[in-house]
């Protein structure tokens, strides 16, 4: 049986909702660099499985295995004139990234990916997709659409839906810990480090699967592995030339990579006044 700090727990009025098991993946790329950085990124994160197939095994592959995530040429024959997932039978529809040659190649289908990934694309591109596709299956996990509507409104739900605290074990003993005490995370393999004000603890759990249940408004990953509470965070420093990095509000100073500033950027218009 999983010990307590294996199973994360989102608890919302009334209900409690459990996710365990990796991020499932399923990539559709006729490209062969593309679809080798893909494969190549994706089987580095111990969060996340993934499997390829061609583009005739496209949609009886999704019927199949439901993956959380497909990344797939928006050119692939089966989607090439959907307007979405639900026209070619899958439903409920996966998160999706699609990927192109063409910038301008946009169709209906492409509208409702999370996002577009213009071929060549680097690791640094395909890192921010996978970090906007982690926020949308974290909405998918806890039944909570993304819905339009005023700023405050989505705090609202999300502070009562996503994560709100994590059990540890310490010193033989089973804690509690707030979320909102969480300064910053950092992964090594498959367990987290959780920073929480003079102390830390430990958990067994993937920096994938902890970060699709963190709420994306409060919590920003700024590094493969390391994820920072904005409650805690001071300034970033964002110079043209040199290293980025994140100031927290006790001091410490910790590295952003380069592909995080236009993420950082979208974030704070979005969610802060400036």
């Amino acid at each position: 049986m999983r010990s307590i700090p294996e199973m994360l727990r989102v608890e919302t009025p009334g209900s409690v909702h459990t996710h365990s098991g990796p991020v499932r993946v399923l990539v559709s790329e006729p490209d062969l660099v593309s679809r080798r950085l893909i494969c190549s990124l994706l089987k580095c994160e111990s969060g996340m499985t993934v499997t390829c197939v061609d583009d005739s095994k496209l949609v009886s592959s999704i019927q199949e295995s439901a993956p959380d995530l497909v990344i797939v040429d928006v050119h692939t024959a089966a989607i090439r004139r959907a307007p979405n997932w639900e026209a070619v039978g899958i439903k409920p529809a996966p998160v999706t990234i699609v990927t192109a040659y063409d910038p301008s190649a946009v169709s209906a289908f492409a509208s409702t990916a999370v996002d577009f990934l213009v071929k060549p694309f680097d690791a640094e591109r395909l890192e921010d997709a996978l970090r906007a596709a982690t926020s949308a299956i974290a909405r998918v996990w806890i039944d909570l659409p993304a819905e339009e509507g005023s700023t405050d409104r989505r705090q609202e739900r999300h502070g009562r839906h996503f994560l709100q605290r994590v059990a540890v074990e310490a010193n033989e003993k089973i804690m509690l810990v707030k979320v909102d005490d969480i300064r910053w995370l950092q992964s090594s393999g498959n367990q987290i480090r959780l920073h929480v004000e003079k102390t830390s603890y430990l958990i067994r759990q993937t920096m994938t699967n902890l970060q699709v249940l963190l709420d994306p408004a409060r919590f920003l990953r700024i590094h493969r592995n390391a994820i920072v509470n904005l409650d805690h965070v001071e300034e970033f420093h964002l110079p043209s030339n040199g290293n980025m990095f994140v100031k927290l509000n006790d001091g410490l100073c910790l590295p952003l990579r380069k592909s995080s500033r236009a993420l950082l950027r979208k974030l704070l218009k979005r969610h802060f006044v400036a």
